[in-house]
Order: C-alpha cells, then sequence, then structure tokens
C-alpha cells in the first residue's frame, strides 16, 4: 500500500485515465493537482480511499505542483509522485512502496523522475524543491544535487512503467512554442546555481513566473 500518491496534471486527461486505470495497489490519499481546470470526466481508482481533485485557476508547475502535495499531507513519513502521462506496469507499485525514509527514490526506468518518492528525513534537511525552476525542467536535477551533496542515497528500484514521452509539449502547438524558451531560461538558471554551489530550495519570483509562463491567453 501507498500511503499517498501525487499527480500533477496540466492536459492530456485521457492519460492520466490511463494512469488512473494502471494501479493495482492500495492508496491511503491521492491528491490530483489540476494545472489545467479542463478536466472533464474521469473514473477514479476503487483502490483509493480517499480522492482530492484540486483544480487551479493557473498552472503553478511541477515543482510548486510536488511541493503543494507534501505540504498537504505535512504528517506523512513518505510522499509519492507518478506524472498523468504515465502508467504503473504490474507490480510496479508495490516496489515503490519500499521505498526508504532516508532516501530519494526513482524508477529505474528512463524518465527516472516519472515516478518516485521522497522521505520526510530528506525533506526536512534540504527542505522542498525549487519553484523559481517554472514552470518545468531542471527541477528533479536540482533536488537530486541537492539531496546527494547532503549525504542522502538516491536510489533506483526497478519499478517498471510505460511512458507517453513529453505529452504535453506534443500535444499542442503553443505548449511546444513555448517549450524552447523555458528550457534555455531555466538552464540559465540551474547552471547558475551550480556554479555558486547553491544549495538552497529557492524559491517562486514574479518575474520568472511571468517569463517563463505556459499560460495560454484567455
Amino acid at each position: 500500500m501507498l500511503s499517498n500518491l501525487i499527480v500533477p496534471v496540466l492536459n492530456r486527461y485521457d492519460l492520466l485515465q490511463d494512469l488512473f486505470n494502471s494501479i493495482d495497489e492500495p492508496i491511503g490519499e491521492l491528491i490530483v493537482i489540476d494545472n489545467g481546470g479542463e478536466a472533464d470526466a474521469l473514473f477514479f481508482p476503487s483502490l483509493a480511499e480517499e480522492v482530492h481533485f484540486i483544480q487551479l485557476p493557473s498552472n503553478l508547475g511541477v515543482a510548486a505542483s510536488w511541493n503543494l502535495g507534501i505540504k498537504l499531507l505535512p504528517n506523512h513519513t513518505r510522499w509519492f509522485f507518478a506524472s498523468n502521462d504515465m502508467q504503473f506496469m504490474p507490480g510496479a507499485m508495490k516496489e515503490l512502496s519500499h521505498a526508504a525514509r532516508d532516501e530519494v527514490t526513482l524508477t529505474g526506468d528512463v524518465p527516472h523522475w516519472q515516478c518516485f518518492a521522497i522521505g520526510d528525513t530528506v525533506v526536512e534537511e534540504i527542505g522542498l524543491f525549487d519553484e523559481a525552476l517554472y514552470p518545468a525542467y531542471f527541477e528533479d536535477n536540482d533536488y537530486r544535487r541537492r539531496a546527494e551533496a547532503a549525504g542522502f542515497n538516491v536510489r533506483m528500484l526497478p519499478i517498471k512503467t510505460t511512458h507517453q514521452n513529453s505529452s504535453t509539449i506534443k500535444s499542442d502547438d503553443f505548449y511546444n512554442a513555448r517549450n524552447s524558451v523555458t528550457f534555455a531560461y531555466n538552464a540559465h538558471y540551474y547552471r547558475d546555481k551550480v556554479g555558486k554551489g547553491d544549495m538552497s530550495e529557492g524559491g517562486w519570483k514574479l518575474h520568472r513566473r511571468r517569463e517563463a509562463s505556459w499560460d495560454k491567453p484567455r
């Protein structure tokens, strides 16, 4: 059993449904953070004891969505995450449940952060994900770097999954265009942190939020 599962989503709710359909282990609390606000009919997994479907007025981004999941469940000892465009293969969730409190646990399949877990000992020591890396890219690299620098093990488990690579940007010309801007913008910020030896969790910045926006005109 997983005590929780945190899933951000921006679009491709059909793939989110495929993820739900692949769940084969009980989940205490399923938290879905809807950054796109366009969900229609979803059938939540019966193995989830509690479901929290949180619809947001704008896109928080990946790092902030992961952080929100942790903040909403502050008394949990481990937090489990999945991308909306992946599916668990049989037995993968049971393998994920072996994640330790003092480790960052990744799937052995590529991309490694499509499914992962973080223990409370790690969060207590190094903090949350850097929300300045908005809305996506390098937030995972930065967290791994900080965790390893603090002496925590980053362990890969044989968690078998399938994944629709880059489903967000491939599904929409707007996201595809913004993607090239965001990647370069966040790469520069990340390299600057590395160069300075900055191991902080950084934080949300208004100018970065505006300049890297994936918000569609309304």
